[in-house]
């Protein structure tokens, strides 16, 4: 059966945050599902119907869908703006085109097929349907006349824009017509075409079509099932878990994302009635993480019984751990919980092991700041005054002579997992020769705790008050740290990754960095 439409369009540039592309290697209309590749279902249904020009407008992983032109014979259209601008962006690029067409989602799955019978005319048609939860939603209200008004973004429960669409040819021309006489206004950018849509519904008529049965739209990993979830994530990290476990990939179930992470990405599974989380290397890792120290750092701890949550960890960066299950967080107001957490950073200082690996922190920060300054208004200018005192209190704390140890680097509440068997410290990426101070520091720094706070935490280390020497030594590492992780957090914000102890850092180096040059240097 034949269709009088005969053009599509698929946006297929987007990243999906909630899937974690990282983790599962590829876009979202490149999932699997049911043993289909979305989008290429979605273009045989087209066909199928009749449509015999397809465009797909591409952008993040564009690379991963060249494929598509020898394989179906569409017409791919690169976007360069889709990390930063909306869909409207994608719409803008086929303009030509959009006028007659449908307007499809790369990682839509429709049971069956959708086109037969959709569209085509001279009414723009957008499908729909209701549903008892529309917070996450585009909803919008049906008028008698069959009209879609009233657009607002999510609602308890409403009738959802969900699903394809038909663009009318006149109706097109109207919407671009707006489009070039508000594209420069405040907001615009970054609307999705449904939005823009909604500022002009009283002059872009948009009639509502009952979605098929059986539509899904992937909003959440139970959508996909367990044999999809499966079916999507990265083959190595399955090969690794089937080869460690002794299993076959089949028996993995209830594989679930972890967001903890701040420079990897993981998920927990469950096999045969145990529970494991997988570690896979993250995106910005490779400038920040060095896996040979890691791995020497992860195996002291798990001899020292402070992590025994590890099974085994690779150079390469994955890791596979036992899940520890956590009964509350980590509390610093909790003296147990201070003193046995501080107890294992000493004990992992004592422990003699060494890696290759020597941390410098302030050159260390300037590196990450290097990497920041072009997209942070060229920070290291704006920054040189700061730079320089941070020099002098560097020359200070070196000529101390301390003994630099194999430290963690990264010690804050969130890599303390409180079990019911005491504390399992986490998380030993960062991992380097350091000066000790450096793992009270970052417990200061990234969870920004108070003066009195960080005395508290020095005097549990030493097990004794601090001389002026030992006191402003530390004092000068804090700010050193401080430093540090400010330009850490400059770089994963250049990333679009949150750093969002930014502010924490700044604070700290603003408080300690004058307090260790007087303590140094005052007269």
């Amino acid at each position: 059966m034949s269709n009088r439409v005969k053009t599509a369009i698929i946006l297929a540039a987007g990243k999906s945050s909630q899937f974690f592309p990282p983790l599962y290697d590829k876009p979202k209309g490149l999932f699997e599902y049911k043993g289909e590749v979305l989008i290429e279902r979605q273009i045989r249904q087209l066909r199928e119907a009749g449509v015999e020009d397809i465009a797909v407008v591409v952008g993040y992983e564009k690379e991963r869908f060249f494929y598509l032109e020898d394989r179906f014979g569409v017409d791919l259209v690169l976007s360069t703006r889709w990390a930063d601008e909306s869909n409207l962006s994608s719409l803008d690029l086929v303009r030509d085109r959009l006028g007659g067409s449908f307007l499809c989602c790369a990682d839509h799955w429709y049971a069956e097929n959708p086109f037969v019978g959709f569209g085509g005319g001279d009414r723009s048609v957008r499908m729909v349907r209701e549903q008892g939860d529309a917070t996450r939603e585009l909803v919008a209200d049906v008028c008698a006349d069959g009209r879609l008004a009233n657009l607002r973004c999510g609602a308890p429960s409403g009738t959802c824009m969900v699903g394809a669409a038909y663009i009318a040819p006149e109706w097109a021309e109207r919407f671009f017509g707006l489009y070039d006489r508000e594209r420069g206004y405040i907001g615009v950018k970054g609307l999705l075409w449904e939005q823009f849509w909604g500022r002009h519904a009283d002059e872009l008529p948009l009639f509502a079509s009952a979605a098929p049965e059986g539509m899904l739209e992937f909003d959440s990993m139970e959508e996909l099932g367990e044999d999809g979830v499966l079916a999507n994530v990265s083959p190595a990290a399955i090969a690794n878990i089937c080869s460690l476990l002794s299993c076959e990939p089949e028996e993995i179930t209830h594989i679930k994302p972890l967001n903890a992470g701040l420079t990897n990405v993981s998920f927990s599974f469950h096999l045969r009635h145990e529970k494991y989380v997988y570690r896979h290397p993250g995106v910005s890792s490779s400038a920040l993480v060095d896996r040979d120290a890691e791995v020497v750092a992860e195996r002291t701890a798990m001899e020292l019984g402070i992590d025994p949550s590890v099974i085994d960890i690779s150079p390469e960066g994955w890791k596979l751990s036992r899940f520890v299950p956590s009964s509350r967080s980590f509390d610093y107001e909790n003296p147990v919980d201070l003193a046995a957490g501080v107890g294992q950073i000493r004990a992992f200082h004592e422990s003699g092991a060494s890696c290759a690996l020597a941390v410098d922190l302030l050159s260390e920060g300037d590196r990450l700041l290097e990497l920041a300054s072009p997209r942070k208004g060229e920070a290291v200018g704006r920054l040189a005054g700061l730079r320089r005192r941070l020099g002098r209190v560097w020359h200070h704390v070196e000529l101390d002579e301390w003994p630099k140890v194999l430290c963690h680097n990264d010690t804050y509440a969130v890599n303390w997992i409180v079990g019911d068997e005491g504390l399992c410290m986490i998380d030993w990426e960062y991992a380097g020769m350091n000066d000790p101070m450096n793992d009270l520091a970052a417990m200061v720094v990234r969870d920004g705790l108070s003066h009195d706070k960080g005395d508290e935490i020095l005097e549990l280390y030493f097990g004794r008050g601090l001389s002026l020497e030992e006191k402003r030594h530390a004092y000068g590492v804090f700010a050193l740290s401080s430093w540090y992780w400010m330009c850490w957090c400059l770089f994963k914000d250049t990333l679009g990754e949150d750093g969002f102890f930014m502010l924490r850092s700044w604070r700290t180096l603003n408080h300690y960095l004058p307090l260790a040059l007087e303590m140094y240097e005052g007269k």
